[in-house]
């Protein structure tokens, strides 16, 4: 049994949120105040039979800002939860007789509505109250069938963030412990006999005649506070000794030797052992019929686990339990997730929150399991960010950063994210970052790539490109590509890279070393002549080559790449990053801010791209990448001032 769907109108976060196929096992990810906690609050409010009724009769505060009508207006709130899964169980489907939506698979659906007790057709002027609402809980297609009883059957339990498991595992009452033993249930033989043998041993201790004397003295101090009429008479023990209260007095201990309490295992061990007991609780009141099945939800789960417990527990979880979901911040956590358990929650443009997923994305058996293996923790942080610039190595993911902020576009303070993919197949990344599944602003940087190690001319960064288009125009793509291939290989390629960049792909001419270096050319000279291995006359030659590609000769490519390689792509670029954050590029970003207004995109147009800047350079691919990037995020591009706050006296 599993959630199937989910509808959610006009609460909280939500002026309309649709999951549709919800995945049976959910991790749900997104930005702090997007309403993770509120989604799952929602689910709640249908099925969860701890929580009051009380809780169920909305205030304003739970109106979504962002819907058509308000609370004082008469706005009707709606949350759908479609089950489905349980077609040949026939304890869930006698419970949910009646409630079926559809046949095929076997669906059944609650419906919560909370809405005025009056319909609204015309404004009245006099504001609706919370004594002018109603709520009911509904199921079936008609909404017709009584739709509360079910979370009798069918509980959706929430294990929140930041919880005191230590203090809920040592009480009773909150305890999932409790439930456990009365499933478990000893003989009642067993526990009166165990009840006579607490209370000889209770007696042995009671006549050692430091414990009786003290018993007296406390009753005294009690007696002349509170006069002879107190209903107190101190004893003491360590059980009750009364057969029906023992099972209270059993303690859950962290060890087998049971000399070390709850209280003695770390927040994070605890957080696992309550999670287990409500599993196991699940399990067994399942099979004993006392419910017909468990939805368990839990919050932020890395609040208290370490990084590799993480990765170990919901591993097991998320690939076991057919009823869970998750929400996080965790990339430990995203990195060991089905693909199709994925929802990302964003902003839409309204202001209301809005969800992409996976589970209705067409990919085949192999592009799911080729992206569960690329999710490693470093590659899942694209599931976390505002917009992502997916790079094929070590060198863009120390350097892009650095030239972004040397520009004055610090991309962690925007939530973007440089992915290093490790390669160049950004096929599968592209499609689940693609508007069929998760929906996430994104641009690929890659080289050119022009010729291979022995010269010929082979541009595998434009049979890159033509793999990472879709539809008709990939095709037109790869027939120009192999059109120029087959004509004039050495020639120009900057026709071809501007039409990929249209489309989020931006390739420089050679790569990035060489393409950068007139931009960066005494960057990368100090960065060179930093390594203690590097004679003269390397520095000589170092220099040479720089002076030569900034003048724009590119024979000089192959002697930059081999002093950089000799010392180590990643190596050099993280020793160049430094010198391009410590000294900026002021002149450089002073010139292009002087520059014509012309090559900005007129207002209104900010999330477009930047031509001009693309062609202007051999490093323009970067800069047009990075103004792109800008556009999406900050609704504004790289050169282009922040809008200034109007006066005191224009508000």
């Amino acid at each position: 049994m599993r959630i199937s769907r989910v509808l959610i109108e006009n609460y909280r976060n939500f002026r309309k949120l649709l999951i549709d196929p919800f995945p049976p096992s959910a991790v749900i990810v997104g930005e702090n105040g997007v309403g993770k906690s509120n989604f799952l609050r929602a689910l709640r409010i249908v099925l969860d039979p701890e929580l009051p009724d009380s809780a169920r009769w909305l205030r304003p505060e739970d109106v979504c800002e962002s819907s058509e009508a308000s609370y004082s207006g008469g706005v009707t709130v709606r949350i759908e939860v479609d089950i489905a899964d349980f077609a040949g169980e026939l304890a869930a489907e006698a419970s949910l007789d009646g409630c079926f939506v559809d046949l095929d698979p076997l669906t059944a659906r609650l419906s919560y509505v909370f809405e005025p007790l009056i319909p609204v057709v015309e404004p009245t002027g006099k504001p609706l109250t919370r004594d002018d609402y109603t709520w009911d809980i509904s199921a079936g297609i008609n909404k017709d069938r009584d739709g509360k009883r079910i979370r009798r059957d069918i509980n959706f339990t929430v294990l929140q963030a930041l919880r005191d498991a230590v203090g809920d595992l040592s009480r009773w009452r909150d305890s999932p412990l409790q439930d456990l033993l009365e499933l478990r249930q000893p003989q009642q033989a067993a526990l009166t006999s165990t009840a006579e043998e607490v209370a000889a041993a209770m007696g042995t201790l009671a006549r050692e005649p430091e414990i009786g004397q003290l018993a007296e003295e406390l009753l005294h101090r009690l007696t002349s506070m509170a006069g002879e009429r107190t209903d107190i008479v101190p004893s003491f023990g360590f059980a009750s000794s009364d057969p029906d209260r023992l099972l209270r007095s059993i303690r859950l201990f962290v060890d087998r030797a049971g000399t070390r309490s709850v209280s003695d295992a770390s927040t994070g061990n605890a957080n696992i052992l309550y999670l287990a007991l409500l599993l196991e609780r699940s399990r067994l009141r399942k099979e004993s019929g006392a419910l017909v099945d468990t939805i368990l939800g839990v919050e932020e789960p890395e609040a208290h686990l370490h990084p590799v417990l993480q990765r170990q527990v919901f591993s097991h979880l998320l690939h076991e339990e057919g009823s869970l979901m998750v929400t996080t911040h965790s990339p430990h956590i995203a990195a060991v997730s089905r693909l199709d358990s994925l929802i990302l929650l964003r902003r839409s443009a309204d202001g209301s929150t809005g969800a992409s997923y996976t589970s209705h994305a067409e990919f085949s058996v192999d592009e799911k399991e080729d992206l569960e293996r690329y999710l490693d923790v470093s590659r899942a942080e694209v599931l976390f960010c505002s917009a992502a610039i997916l790079v094929e190595g070590t060198a863009e993911v120390y350097l892009v950063p650095a030239v972004a902020q040397a520009l004055g576009f610090n991309l962690d303070a925007y939530g973007v994210i440089v992915a290093n993919i490790g390669g160049t197949d950004f096929l599968p990344f592209r499609r689940l970052m693609g508007e069929e599944a998760l929906n996430i602003p994104h641009v690929i940087l890659t080289d050119g790539d022009p010729t291979n190690k022995r010269g010929e001319y082979l541009h595998y960064g434009l049979s890159r490109a033509a793999k990472l288009m879709s539809g008709a125009a990939a095709d037109e793509f790869a027939k120009r590509v192999e059109e120029f291939l087959a004509k004039d290989p050495e020639s120009v390629t900057l026709d071809l890279r501007l039409e990929a960049a249209k489309v989020g792909v931006f390739m420089g001419p050679k790569t990035l070393e060489v393409d950068l270096a007139p931009l960066l050319g005494p960057h990368m000279i100090k960065a060179h002549n930093q390594f203690s291995d590097v004679s003269s006359k390397l520095k000589e030659q170092f220099e040479a080559a720089i002076d030569g590609l900034t003048k724009g000769d590119t024979s000089h490519h192959k002697q930059l790449l081999l002093r950089i390689e000799s010392i180590s792509k990643g190596r050099f670029a993280q020793r160049l990053a430094h010198h391009v954050e410590q000294d900026g590029l002021a002149s450089f970003r002073d010139a292009m801010c002087e520059r014509n207004p012309s090559h900005l995109l007129p207002p209104g147009e900010n999330s477009g791209f930047n031509e001009s800047l693309f062609t202007d350079s051999t490093y323009g691919y970067l800069i047009s990448a990075l103004d792109h990037v800008s556009r999406k995020v900050r609704s504004r591009g790289l050169f282009q001032e922040k809008p200034a706050l109007p006066s005191q006296g224009d508000r």
